[in-house]
């Protein structure tokens, strides 16, 4: 087994923090649109599953999934959407 110095394998956990966070962000997006497709009868209009896809940040996708439950309609989910990312863009 060839050596490993401290430096490498502080990098080497680092990159698996990463993925594993990475990981988790796909599997919030992936959430969000299938409850959407659950909730609204798969009438998701493709520029909200595009703006979806585009977000990686955890706290905003949560944020999105209990808003899947708690929209009246795909409207009234847009308008949360547009204000979270109004809240932040990055």
């Amino acid at each position: 087994m060839p050596y490993v110095t401290s430096a490498e394998r502080i990098g080497i956990e680092k990159g698996r923090g990463e993925g594993r966070d990475e990981g988790m962000i796909f599997n919030a997006r992936e959430m969000v649109l299938e409850a959407l497709d659950a909730r609204f009868s798969r009438d998701t209009p493709a520029d909200i599953k595009q703006q979806i896809q585009a977000l990686n940040n955890k706290i905003m996708l949560k944020r999105l999934l209990r808003s899947t439950f708690e929209s009246k309609d795909i409207d009234d989910f847009r308008k949360t959407l547009e204000e979270l990312t109004a809240e932040d863009p990055a």
